[in-house]
């Protein structure tokens, strides 16, 4: 009976195992779209486009994803948008997934990039004062099924500068809250962070199946003066 069970059990440790596997990243040129709105006006009806917004965008974790230069750097246009071409890594993975309403879930592939923002944060200290500004890199994951749905967690992580100027300080997070310790601020707590997931995900480009179209709208939110 104990020889049964063990054969039996091998199937699905292999099958979990092989779930966590990664397939075999590939560089390819991913037309993009990117959008930025603003949200600094509490009372505002509408989504307000933010235009001249300075952002550099990695698709993809190269060895060299932390550098100051790597990925695409680009300003958004009047509409708060910019379109272009880059190369990033796309790859496959195995994300577990909800069958239909019940609290079972099963492994399916997905195709996965890991996406990497490098943005203006501002922090007053004075209302009214002309505010301070960092330059940090979010980071998250993105997961697109064969149905078209698409499924990240937002922004997990922020990276500061080093010493020799690349992104591999990441900002301490406080009690596992949404709330991190910020030494260039004198180690004052932040909470929560200043922009916002708004749409994400990967559509087919336009005349070119083989080419990748990266959708990725933010929300920028007011931060009120830290005390």
């Amino acid at each position: 009976m104990k020889r049964l069970v063990l054969v039996a059990l091998i199937p699905v440790a292999a099958l979990w195992v092989g779930a966590t596997m990664a397939f075999a990243q590939a560089v390819q040129p991913i037309d993009v779209k990117f959008k930025m709105l603003d949200m600094s006006d509490p009372y505002a009806f509408s989504e307000t486009p933010l235009p001249g917004a300075k952002v550099r965008l990695v698709l993809g974790k190269s060895p060299n994803w932390q550098d100051a230069g790597a990925g695409c750097t680009f300003g958004t246009d009047a509409r708060g948008e910019a379109r272009f071409v880059m190369e990033g890594l796309i790859d496959k993975q195995w994300q577990s997934r909800n069958i239909g309403f019940t609290p079972f879930s099963w492994p399916s592939r997905a195709e996965h990039v890991f996406v990497a923002v490098e943005l203006d944060h501002e922090f007053s200290f004075v209302k009214g004062r002309k505010p301070e500004v960092l330059r940090w890199l979010l980071t998250m994951d993105v997961y697109c099924f064969a149905d078209g749905q698409c499924s990240t967690v937002g922004f997990m992580t922020i990276f500061a500068r080093d010493a020799a100027g690349r992104f591999t300080r990441a900002l301490e997070r406080q009690g596992g809250e949404d709330a991190w310790k910020v030494p260039e601020l004198n180690n004052r707590v932040i909470w929560g962070m200043s922009y916002k997931v708004a749409n994400f995900g990967f559509e087919a480009a336009e005349g070119n199946p083989r080419k990748r179209t990266f959708v990725l709208t933010l929300k920028r939110f007011l931060r009120r003066p830290l005390e």
